[in-house]
């Protein structure tokens, strides 16, 4: 096993077979910047399992855009480019690597958990950041103000592009946790407006970006794949 970050504490640890999470953290040193709330796991068996399901729905996508049908000769061309970018997109998709983070939010449910071999623990630092990425104008890291919405750190990171949407919007946590939130564009109300999504410190925004292609099957597919990069990866990948 090996522990990460914000400790002063051995690095590497040789464990018996069936080891619990709760007894490996007790041999760790914290110090005063260690956040001990969001420690972090990460599993090669995961990240595996995360790149093979990637690479599956990369695959449908792919038939998906190659088999498409198409009823006049200008709408044959029109699919003929579109699916020369999804090809590329998919060809870029493929080399992204997950992280293989496992959901820890639930202090006993993580203090249960078998450790495995190869596994990572990594202890966050109390930075008191929140990073802004994905479609803004100026991705950055902001200081943790309690009194900010989710709408007043992405207007911090410079706002929206002209490709984000912004109904879709991760916010996630250190603990590998996640949640959906809609923001606040110009003056256009989202229905899962972000008034009720709270930002702590350490939290990641990820703004998504807006789809346009004509098939409703591909614009189906290439959105789930890109939410699935963005939990999986803490990457926003754009079409």
């Amino acid at each position: 096993m090996r522990v990460e970050g914000e400790h002063l504490s051995a690095q590497e640890y040789v464990l018996p077979y069936g080891t619990r999470m709760a007894e490996l953290i007790k041999n760790i040193q914290f110090s005063e910047r260690s956040d001990q709330t969001s420690l972090q796991l990460f599993r090669l068996s995961v990240k595996e399992r995360q790149k093979k399901m990637l690479q599956t729905a990369l695959i449908s996508l792919e038939a998906t855009a190659l088999t498409a049908r198409s009823g006049t000769s200008d709408e044959a061309r029109l699919r003929k480019e579109e699916a020369e970018l999804l090809l590329q997109w998919i060809d870029r998709a493929k080399k992204i690597e997950p992280s293989g983070q496992v959901v820890t939010a639930q202090a006993e449910t993580r203090n249960d958990l078998l450790l495995e071999n190869g596994d990572v623990i990594r202890v966050p630092v109390l930075d008191g950041l929140v990073l802004v990425n994905g479609e803004v104008l100026f991705p950055n890291a902001i200081a943790f103000d309690k009194a900010l919405s989710l709408d007043d750190y992405i207007r911090r990171g410079g706002g929206y592009t002209q490709n984000a949407d912004s109904a879709r919007i991760i916010v996630a946590r250190r603990d590998g946790s996640f949640t959906e939130a809609g923001g606040d564009k110009g003056f256009f109300s989202i229905s899962n407006s972000s008034s009720n999504t709270t930002v702590r410190a350490g939290d990641e925004i990820l703004v998504l970006p807006k789809i346009a292609v004509k098939s409703r099957q591909i614009w189906k597919d290439l959105t789930q794949i890109i939410y699935q990069i963005a939990v999986s990866a803490r990457i926003v990948t754009t079409f």
